[in-house]
């Protein structure tokens, strides 16, 4: 039964039917006068960005954080340029993000594309940048390269890993190449920090493949044999913020895998026994910036692991209790600061906050779910602060945002 509802989830749920592209938004604007001269208003800083796909009704929504409390503020909804919204990347810059849709709706090649969007500076709005680009059949994941030069992806009935080039001016995307063979079923993608290597989950041969990334060109080349998971059906892979280890969720075996990085070749080895996660079917991972804590959401009991990270070897501590995440959490985010863990929850078309314990990293939840729109798929923290019209509730200045 078990392996059924995560059949289910993988291969059956998110490609349900994707028809329409809906979205709507606003803007606001405020001025100011003085009977004297004065100098010119500075622009006041609102907090970064919580953005989240809503993969059935082909949309994005946008929320602002409060930088005190870490509130989220509803601020738009767009269409996603395809159907069924899948998968989010920001551009380091904060100028551009990028969704890979499951359905593409013009002229990218059939099957997926990925969309780019430009990120107002002063409001924070989103702009389709032209039209989709292909992305294979079943895209997955998407990720922009720490140069913010290239944009990779997976596509999971592909069963390869395609690569953009991205305008530094404009963020559109422009291929590099032909898309590169990986396992059968890729359905998490990952780069090591240096940017130097790509590692991509085969879910259904239970492998990492590694790939090589061209610093210059950004080319992608097959590097050694593809790694064993020692666990059934890989789902996520992140690499620690110190790029010397990298982690596993394995959602059947309900475990996390540890492997170590050769810092020379990038080549990837298995260390000790996997890790038990705290619930069942663990699908997504999630680390504060400095590498401290890992967070994993188990879609099948509706929780989130704590582990503290051994800086040295790698070892997951695990800490305290689960935490309830209500249904179906399907993607995390942490916000600049790493004060705030934000969960998307696909069942109940909504995203909860917890805050978390500089000390301990245990989590606890904040508020109350904040509505998103149909099927919430992925969310990420635009790690850059916009400009706009002051609000009382977000006009101070977030003192961790670069």
């Amino acid at each position: 039964m078990k392996t059924l509802f995560w059949f289910v989830y993988r291969f059956v749920f998110p490609f349900i039917v994707f028809a329409l592209i809906t979205g709507c938004g606003s803007n606001g604007s405020m001025m100011t006068s003085s009977p004297n001269p004065s100098p010119s208003p500075q622009p006041t800083r609102v907090p970064n960005l919580v953005i989240v796909a809503n993969r059935d009704n082909n949309s994005l929504s946008t929320y602002a954080i409060a930088p005190s409390t870490g509130e989220l503020q509803f601020r738009d909804t767009v269409a996603s340029g395809g159907g069924g919204p899948i998968a989010l990347a920001a551009h380091p810059s904060g100028n551009f993000i990028y969704v890979a849709n499951l359905i593409a709706t013009d002229d990218s090649g059939g099957g997926g594309g990925v969309t780019a969007f430009s990120v107002d500076a002063n409001t924070g709005a989103l702009t389709s940048i032209g039209a989709s680009v292909a992305a294979g059949s079943g895209p997955r994941t998407v990720t922009v390269h720490p140069n913010g030069k290239f944009l990779y992806g997976t596509s999971l009935l592909s069963n390869n890993i395609f690569a953009y080039a991205i305008n530094p001016i404009t963020g559109a995307l422009s291929p590099i190449g032909s898309p590169v063979a990986t396992g059968q079923a890729p359905v998490s993608l990952s780069l090591d920090t240096t940017g130097r290597y790509a590692y991509v989950v085969n879910a259904d041969d239970n492998t990492i493949s590694t790939f090589a990334i061209d610093a210059d060109t950004g080319t992608l080349t097959s590097s050694g044999s593809p790694v064993p998971t020692a666990s059934f059906d890989p789902s996520f892979i992140l690499v620690h913020a110190s790029g010397k280890f990298a982690y596993v969720a394995n959602a059947v075996s309900q475990t996390i895998s540890t492997f170590s990085i050769d810092p020379t070749n990038g080549a990837l080895t298995l260390m000790g026994s996997p890790a038990a996660s705290c619930g069942t079917f663990p699908t997504a991972l999630a680390a504060d910036s400095q590498g401290r804590f890992l967070y994993v959401s188990n879609i099948g009991t509706g929780d989130i692991c704590t582990f503290a990270v051994n800086a040295t070897t790698g070892v997951l501590y695990s800490v305290g209790l689960p935490v309830h995440a209500s249904d179906a959490p399907t993607s995390m985010g942490i916000d600049p600061s790493g004060s705030y863990l934000f969960v998307s929850k696909a069942q109940s078309n909504s995203i909860s906050e917890f805050a978390i314990d500089s000390t301990a990293g245990a989590l606890t939840a904040t508020g109350t779910p904040i509505p998103t729109g149909k099927t919430p798929s992925a969310v990420i923290i635009l790690d850059k602060q916009v400009t706009g019209a002051a609000s009382t509730a977000v006009a101070t200045i977030d003192p961790y945002a670069p």
